[in-house]
């Protein structure tokens, strides 16, 4: 598996600030020149796990027995094999070394697999999940992450498919971007940039649009659903130029 260590991988920077040890010295310092911009930037992708943990702890709660999840990223800092441990879960991500990696940690859990796929193109995908899960189709999908670094056309098509994929009763989970302020686009394509992605900020009602057939069920701010207001001081908040929200939606 070739993995090239001379650009930075985003799933990697994510890494390095939720205080992981897969990461390579370039994406370290992609993190660093981040937190320049937004020095903040730890704390949203600490939300942003935490919304995952408590997505995993819910549909733990929900009894859940099978989940897609897209762009997985390294299955460390508690991620969602932690909360659903006899669940069949397939992990996915573009990037060799998640895949690697994700690959050691579920080879001894039949129930579980990670797949090396990209979610811009998500039919190969979708044919491992079918694969995978055979004719069980009410599935929990996890899109947590990802969808802010899709422009619209592909992750339209992401979204219509694994609806299609899914059966009646399936739920998805997903975190978004939301644009603060009229220099918001800018700051978030220096950003982007920095890491070799483009940013899509999103309000709720284009991401509700875009989700379509999907049903939002509950969207709000992270810090709302996590209970920790006072995470993000009211200065960091006001120098940030995205809010981060996390919603559920229904097949």
């Amino acid at each position: 598996m070739e993995i090239d260590t001379t650009k930075p991988h985003i799933g990697r920077v994510y890494d390095y600030v939720l205080g992981g040890h897969h990461n390579y010295e370039v994406d370290r310092r992609t993190a660093t020149a981040i937190m320049e911009l937004v020095p903040s930037y730890p704390k949203w992708a600490k939300l942003n796990r935490w919304f995952l943990q408590l997505v995993g702890q819910r549909w733990s709660e929900a009894g859940i027995t099978s989940v897609l999840d897209l762009a997985s990223g390294l299955p460390t800092q508690g991620h969602l094999n932690d909360y659903l441990p006899e669940a069949r879960i397939l992990f996915s991500d573009v990037d060799p070394v998640s895949v690697n990696y994700g690959e050691q940690i579920v080879a001894d859990k039949p129930n579980m697999r990670y797949v090396q796929a990209d979610v811009r193109e998500p039919s190969p995908l979708l044919a491992a999940a079918a694969r995978f899960f055979g004719a069980e189709r009410c599935i929990a999908v996890g899109c947590i992450g990802i969808i802010y670094m899709m422009d619209d056309e592909r992750s339209r098509d992401l979204l219509r498919k694994a609806h299609a994929f899914c059966a009646r009763g399936s739920v998805l989970a997903l975190s978004f971007v939301v644009p603060r302020g009229a220099a918001a686009a800018d700051q978030l394509s220096r950003v982007g940039s920095l890491a070799g992605v483009n940013v899509y900020p999103r309000t709720p009602e284009e991401m509700a649009a875009l989700l379509d057939p999907w049903k939002v069920q509950e969207c709000r701010p992270l810090v709302e659903w996590l209970g920790v207001d006072d995470f993000v001081t009211q200065e960091e908040y006001e120098a940030n130029p995205f809010e981060m929200m996390g919603l559920i939606a229904h097949h």
